[in-house]
């Protein structure tokens, strides 16, 4: 059970950093960032699920290929 979870949360945050290159997060007056990454990430997956957005194909391509190496160019 926590595996799933783990997945869940790091597809969040993989589409959310990659939403982040697209549309950056606001950053309020304090200087913090309105929203984390994986609160972006889920939000930009619920409502592509939801409403069948034409963006669904691409997620689903982006969660389907394989993370970098790390330290990798």
């Amino acid at each position: 059970m926590f595996g799933l979870v783990i997945l869940a949360w790091v597809s969040c945050l993989r589409v959310g950093v990659w939403c982040q290159t697209q549309l950056p997060i606001k950053v309020k007056a304090h200087g913090r960032a309105a929203m984390s990454l994986v609160r972006y990430g889920a939000e930009q997956l619920c409502h592509a699920l939801r409403w069948n957005l034409p963006e669904l194909p691409e997620l689903v391509r982006l969660l389907s290929t394989p993370f970098h190496a790390s330290g990798a160019a």
